[in-house]
């Protein structure tokens, strides 16, 4: 017979809400467990599907747990349950092990409020880099597309705009800018460290330049 568990985990829906509030869909968390460090991503991009992914502090080894609709825990098969144990070094012996006592130990890890940071954004950037174009977490300038088209009459109108990516980024790591940009053709550019404009581009200048 093959292994099945679906476990609600209330603190997700608490979490999720707070994800929602800020306008992301992607959120990241500590968990420890046997010993085992990880931090978690919970990614919401997929409406089909949403999916926990452990992953391992020294290591880098990914766990990843569907969370099916209702907030709950999803391990379906033997091979699933199989890595499950094997990442958190769980043993098979009978009575040894109860997942829902893993699940309730989850949950009360799982913070009410989730709150950006650079740490947590460098962490997604490790699960997703979101945009393949730079792998920095610091906004450090624009490019407000609109202007330069304006500055260069000659450059294609086809080719020279805000990409689709980098919109994404901005929506996961700063959606506080996000909100302020997402109707203009402006593109973020992000560095691997702070910038002389970063503080002021987060907290919205610069978008209506004419530089």
């Amino acid at each position: 017979m093959e292994y099945s568990y679906h476990g609600t985990v209330d603190k997700l829906r608490e979490f999720y809400i707070s994800m929602r509030n800020l306008n992301v869909d992607i959120g990241t968390f500590e968990h420890t467990y046997n010993g085992v460090n990880s931090d978690v991503i919970f990614d919401t991009r997929n409406s089909s599907g949403w999916n926990l992914l452990f992953i391992k502090r020294i290591d880098g080894i990914v766990l990843k747990i569907q969370i099916q609709r209702g907030y709950r825990f999803t391990i379906e098969g033997n091979f699933a349950y199989k890595q499950f144990r094997e990442y958190f070094g769980i043993g098979g012996a009978k009575g040894e092990f109860s997942i829902k006592d893993f699940v309730n130990h989850f949950s009360n890890q799982v913070p009410s409020e989730y709150l950006l940071s650079d740490k947590k954004r460098k962490i997604i950037l490790r699960y997703d880099k979101l945009d393949n174009k730079s792998e920095g977490i610091y906004p450090i300038g624009i490019i407000n597309w609109k202007i330069v088209h304006a500055k260069n009459p000659s450059l294609s109108n086809d080719r020279y705009h805000r990409t689709g990516k980098n919109l994404a980024k901005t929506k996961q790591l700063y959606p506080l800018i996000f909100e302020a940009t997402k109707e203009l053709d402006i593109t973020i550019i992000y560095g691997k460290k702070s910038g002389e404009q970063t503080e002021d581009i987060k907290f919205g200048k610069y978008f209506f330049s004419k530089d």
